[in-house]
């Protein structure tokens, strides 16, 4: 139940930020549109380094499963190799 409340705070402050940056936008030059939503997407992501659901968590083990990837696709090649 913890976890769900957790959740629910988090998404709705996503949403938040998200409406923000809508009036942010709708107040700015369409030039500074980009780099806002930039800005809010790294921000959300720095922020939210320490949470085990977070952005940057998964972007960190999104990188480490390619690593792991790479790593077993050159050691399946050296094994054809060796067989040849």
């Amino acid at each position: 139940m913890k976890k769900l409340l957790l959740i629910l705070f988090k998404s709705l402050g996503f949403i938040v930020c998200i409406i923000i940056g809508f009036i942010a936008m709708a107040l700015l030059v369409d030039l500074v549109g980009l780099p806002l939503w930039i800005a809010l997407l790294v921000l959300f992501t720095w922020f939210g380094r320490h949470d085990e659901d977070g952005l940057y968590r998964l972007f960190k083990d999104t990188h480490q499963s390619n690593l792991d990837d790479i790593k077993r696709q050159e050691l399946e090649e050296q094994e054809t190799k060796v067989i040849q």
